[in-house]
């Protein structure tokens, strides 16, 4: 294997930072979410059998922080969702855009500070966790056709920097699935010399 420039190896100090900064912000849930993305690659992909666990935790959590995800990538893997709720009933605050309270308050005729709050930075939902919206006997939405711009593209979110990511949630399937997938188109792009 060839020597590391000194310009890669900046690289890679950098993204092991980002790696160690949203281990600490996300704690042991970001744990559960990296080893249950472990386990569907060692299942399900050859790749993976030589290498250790913590080679492969150590590539989940590098590609997890690298590259933007893209909503088209998504949308293909919109089978894994496992239509369990987790989004709508377990999210403890659903952030939403300025539009979202203007249209959904004007659908439901209802007044925009009855179902959303402002902080002075950015707009939410009044009632979550369950979202008022969200049926759990049949774990349908109630305003599918209206709902937040948030709920269109879970399990992506945009991260502090406004780079596009995925959701670290270990109970939701499509979430993991959308990771394991990034790990594995990571791992079949050519690579520069």
């Amino acid at each position: 294997m060839p020597e590391l420039t000194e310009k890669q190896e900046k690289e890679i100090a950098e993204v092991k930072a980002m790696v160690e900064t949203k281990r600490q912000k996300l704690g042991v849930k970001y744990d559960r979410y990296v080893a249950r993305v472990v386990a569907v690659l060692r299942a399900n992909n050859a790749t993976f059998e030589t290498m250790t666990d913590e080679e492969i935790t150590e590539l989940v959590m590098l590609v997890d922080v690298i590259g933007e995800e893209s909503r088209g990538t998504m949308k293909k893997l919109g089978e894994y969702c496992a239509r369990c709720g987790w989004c709508c009933s377990r999210t403890n605050k659903i952030v939403v855009t300025k539009e979202d309270t203007e249209r959904i308050s004007r659908a439901l005729k209802q007044k925009t500070e009855d179902l959303f709050v402002f902080d002075g930075k950015e707009w939410s939902m009044k009632k979550v966790r369950p979202c008022r919206w969200w049926n759990p006997k049949n774990g349908r939405c109630a305003i599918y056709n209206i709902r937040p711009q948030v709920c269109r593209v879970w399990p992506m979110a945009v991260n502090e920097i406004g780079q596009k990511m995925v959701h670290s949630v270990s109970e939701c399937s499509y979430a993991v699935m959308v990771l394991a997938s990034k790990v594995i188109r990571y791992l079949q792009t050519p690579k520069a010399t």
